[in-house]
């Protein structure tokens, strides 16, 4: 073997120990790196985009919100015409909630670079108010869930809602079936900022039953339109080094609105219904504070956190007799993390407006279980 020969031979060892070595380090980097859907779950979670995702609390806020206000009006309106003006204290409202909630999604092709997930919810909530309304609403959503990368989703889904109330301050019943479309989008732009959408709309159909001197019935037809968009911040030691491990502080700033439409109705009696703020009722709230959380235990698989908002009705026609349109949101819980994307929940609500009128506790019991 000539020199030349030589010489090209330890060249081409060398560019095959090269391509070796960076072959290697490849490999490496692929088996360290996590698959597409688990690191797609982390950004989902660390960005508190999972938890709006999941979450009903504020439209069944908004719901309860628009229940109260059709109660006062109705007893303030009988009361009125019984020959008395009551004050708004007397038609103030005190409710519980209690909710269950199961939250589902299923990555329909584990090896995919962009994740498709099912995604099922099932939802049971139940609301008391002494002396005025005792309902129960069951939900269920389907739907698919797609993230166009590991920093955002779309979503598309059927929701199926029922809603069985029972009337203390009169004699009555109403059961209404819902069923209508839910879309869903979600970015997180940074480590810190992530922007969520959710808006919906759904059509009821059902009954109404009231017995004072005589038994009066009427259907129900109405559409329902909900409409939830909301800024999340997240830090953490890794953009605040001063941060303890495993702290998280935040906020949120977000928008949230229920329109309702109702179709005209003529009643047993033959009456044309008048519903008590007209065939529309508008309600739009804008709400933004602070969040805590922290990770305990020797796996970090607990996880405690706070929040406290503040909110303020911007554009509402239901504000009579009650108009109490500022108030607060505290919410406290505790959550056991079971793996990425797997956790149960109990959490504590309290509503209070600004002036007392409007307050409630709500109680819930979430799982979510994403595999």
């Amino acid at each position: 073997m000539n020199v030349t020969d030589q010489s090209a031979l330890r060249r081409a060892l060398a560019m095959l120990l090269l391509a070796s070595t960076l072959a290697a380090g490849n490999l490496a980097e692929a088996a360290d790196a996590p698959p597409a859907a688990v690191q797609w779950t982390r950004n989902m979670g660390q960005s508190g985009l999972r938890r709006f995702y999941s979450t009903g609390a504020d439209l069944g806020e908004l719901v309860n919100r628009q229940v109260t206000y059709g109660v006062a009006n109705r007893l303030d309106t009988a009361r009125r015409a019984a020959g008395r003006v009551p004050a708004p204290a007397e038609l103030a409202s005190d409710t519980e909630g209690y909710v269950g909630q199961y939250d589902s999604l299923m990555n329909l092709d584990r090896g995919a670079a962009r994740p498709l997930f099912l995604r099922t919810l099932a939802r049971s909530a139940k609301r008391l108010e002494r002396d005025r309304v005792h309902s129960t609403n069951d939900r269920f959503d389907f739907g698919v869930l797609y993230a166009p990368d590991m920093s955002s989703y779309v979503g598309l889904g059927l929701v199926r809602e029922q809603t069985r109330a029972t009337l203390k301050y009169v004699d009555g019943a109403t059961a209404v079936t819902a069923v209508g479309p839910r879309i869903d989008v979600g970015h997180r732009f940074s480590p810190t900022f992530a922007l969520g959408l959710r808006a919906e709309q759904l059509r009821f159909e059902g009954d109404n039953r009231v017995t004072t001197s005589q038994t009066v019935t009427r259907p129900l037809d109405y559409r329902r339109r909900y409409l939830q968009l909301e800024g999340l911040f997240r830090y953490t030691n890794q953009q605040i080094p001063a941060l303890p491990a495993g702290l998280q502080i935040g906020g949120s700033l977000g928008l949230y609105s229920l329109d309702t439409r109702y179709q005209p109705q003529i009643n047993s009696l033959g009456q044309t219904v008048r519903e008590p703020f007209g065939n529309q009722e508008r309600l739009a709230v804008l709400r933004g504070g602070v969040f805590l959380s922290q990770t305990l235990g020797a796996g970090g698989n607990w996880n405690p956190y706070a929040e406290l908002l503040l909110d303020r009705e911007i554009r509402s026609n239901l504000s009579r007799p009650l108009d109490d349109r500022s108030g607060y949101v505290s919410r406290l819980g505790l959550a056991r993390l079971l793996g990425p994307g797997k956790r149960m929940s109990v959490e504590w609500q309290h509503t209070a407006s600004q002036h007392q009128l409007r307050e409630r506790d709500n109680f819930l019991f979430v799982t979510v279980l994403d595999f």
